[in-house]
């Protein structure tokens, strides 16, 4: 059998930009997932020492979850736009938190996470997970990347798929699935 090599390249070509285009369309959906699953049980203290526990999503229509870690440049350079949504979510009852991931790890991480917030100047509360917990071990320990964010209902269920990576860059997306929970 005589293998025709334009033919081969060609065909070889067209398969390969199929496959890439199958796989965007995988990733690239801004559609809200239904879903009633709900945001995993913690509790812990902030940086000023307040307990913070899932009871906070009672007092918001949505609260929106930023992950975040020390050694995280998108993370750290994203804080002044999650400082602005803080600012500007407290006219439509929606909180904004963040978890420094690797707070808890030493008291050296967590004096790094406190050094990061004050240079920033965040004034949104940040959670310090104790590493020892089930929230840790369970649900941070399988965040593959960072920043990672959620947005979570009042009644603690997470709405659609966590938002990858820095939030400004999918403003559409959050504010869509915003004023789905909260409304106009």
């Amino acid at each position: 059998m005589k293998i025709d090599k334009k033919n081969t390249k060609k065909l070889l070509c067209i398969l390969l930009s199929a496959v890439s285009i199958l796989s965007l369309t995988g990733c690239g959906s801004t559609e809200i997932e239904a879903t009633k699953k709900p945001f995993p049980e913690f509790e812990g203290v902030d940086f000023e020492g307040n307990t913070m526990n899932n009871d906070i999503f009672k007092d918001y229509d949505a609260t929106v979850i930023n992950f975040w870690t020390n050694g995280c440049g998108s993370c750290i350079a994203e804080m002044p736009e999650l400082e602005d949504y803080f600012q500007n979510f407290k006219d439509r009852k929606i909180n904004l938190i963040g978890v420094a991931a690797s707070a808890g790890e030493s008291d050296e991480s967590k004096t790094t996470s406190e050094t990061i917030l004050k240079e920033k100047d965040v004034t949104y509360s940040n959670l310090i997970p104790d590493n020892k917990s089930s929230f840790y071990t369970d649900f941070i320990g399988d965040i593959a990347g960072y920043p990672i964010t959620y947005i979570v209902d009042s009644e603690g269920n997470m709405i659609g798929a966590p938002l990858i990576g820095v939030v400004k860059k999918q403003d559409d997306n959050l504010m869509k699935r915003l004023d789905e929970v909260v409304g106009k």
